[in-house]
């Protein structure tokens, strides 16, 4: 049995371990907080009632505070001894079909096993949803999602408004196909506060300097991420889970095996300069450059919770997404006089042609030039 004193400074530096585990408070018999192995911590109270020991759950930490929840388990304590009153039975009576914060639980656990982006879906319930943890499913309305909705549409995020408003609707989905109880889903026919069209953004010379300025003082393989995506023009996910042994130090060229590859085409991307720096800054003796973590390493699978920080800070007066910046990449390289045969060779699009049929050269010498090129290009952009 772990033990502990419950405080609010342990409740926000306490790491979740490979199993879930239960924390003890060292000076209150009953109080714990239990921290999941995909690192939700929820307050409780142990007691026992007419005879029979009872769980209730006070809510998730930061929601609630580690005072606030030593008061609630205080007074269920209370209650219980003085035989008035049973605190989890009058809970699972008020709630019904349960709080909100117990669907996150049960829809992140979901997800986990089935959705590839199911941590950019506990990153917006952290940042956008934090409010509803604590509220029950039947107490959620129209209202609370229009002011969501208002309150990411003034930070300038549509498309952000747009996915969290996509997230409440499956959570809530999710529950009604999974309740006896009437949930009502209120994102249904909720109007749709941005729309992601298919887009021809690049970001401008301006924006490039202000983006790689800003990355100085960001974490190293954030950094090297965005950076690494402006630089080789690769896909966003492609980046994202590159492996050690996919980079020949050696000759400076990375290759993105066909399992990988949007085209399932195997692809050599010869690595300039910075790039090779970049990412040899970032080596951390897991077999990707970008690991979930230390051990049983595997790659990260998510990007977005980066980019919408940087989004955040930077401001820009037109909205960006990480396949923005493959984009820029092509297009300075069309400034720099690099015929697009040799552009579309460097993304690796796919030739349907004749040509591309018969055609088995790897354009490795023109590949290497065009992207030594636009580093060198965007060296002079952010030095200026």
């Amino acid at each position: 049995m772990a033990k502990a004193n419950l405080t609010e400074a342990f409740a926000e530096k306490v790491k979740p371990a490979d199993t879930r585990i239960d924390y003890w408070d060292e000076k209150m018999s009953g109080f714990g907080l239990r921290v999941t192995e995909k690192g939700v911590k929820t307050w409780c109270v142990l007691y026992r009632f007419d005879g029979v020991q009872k769980r209730f759950t006070i809510g998730t930490h930061p929601a609630i505070k580690a005072q606030r929840a030593r008061e609630a388990a205080q007074d269920a304590l209370h209650k219980a001894q003085l035989g008035k009153a049973d605190a989890a039975a009058e809970k699972k009576a008020a709630r019904g079909a349960g709080t909100f914060g117990e669907l996150a639980d049960q829809y992140l656990a979901h997800g986990e096993k089935t959705k590839r982006t199911w941590e950019v879906d506990k990153a917006m319930i952290n940042r956008d949803l934090v409010g509803w943890l604590n509220r029950p499913l039947k107490g959620i309305h129209r209202s609370d999602v229009r002011e969501v909705m208002a309150t990411i549409e003034k930070r300038g995020s549509l498309t952000m408004a747009n996915r969290v408003l996509a997230l409440i609707s499956a959570m809530f989905n999710f529950a009604i196909a999974r309740s006896d109880d009437e949930i009502m889903n209120p994102a249904y026919k909720f109007p749709k506060p941005g729309s992601e069209t298919k887009r021809d953004r690049i970001l401008t010379d301006d924006e490039i300097k202000r983006l790689w300025k800003l990355l100085e003082d960001k974490p190293k393989k954030v950094a090297a991420y965005v950076k690494l995506c402006l630089l080789t023009g690769q896909r966003a996910r492609e980046v994202l889970q590159m492996a050690v042994a996919e980079v020949d130090f050696e000759t400076g060229i990375w290759t993105i095996p066909s399992a990988r590859a949007k085209n399932d085409r195997l692809h050599a991307v010869p690595l300039s300069p910075t790039a090779m720096t970049l990412i040899e800054g970032i080596k951390n003796g897991t077999p990707y450059l970008f690991p979930m973590q230390q051990l049983k390493p595997r790659p990260m699978n998510t990007f977005r919770v980066w980019i919408d920080e940087l989004r955040e800070e930077l401001k820009f007066e037109t909205d960006w997404t990480c396949h923005d910046l493959r984009r820029t990449a092509a297009s300075g390289m069309s400034r720099l006089g690099l015929g697009r045969f040799v552009i579309e060779r460097v993304l690796n699009h796919s030739d349907s042609g004749v040509g591309g049929i018969y055609d088995r050269y790897d354009y490795e010498r023109e590949k290497r030039d065009a992207l030594t090129k636009w580093d060198a290009k965007i060296a002079e952009i952010v030095a200026v």
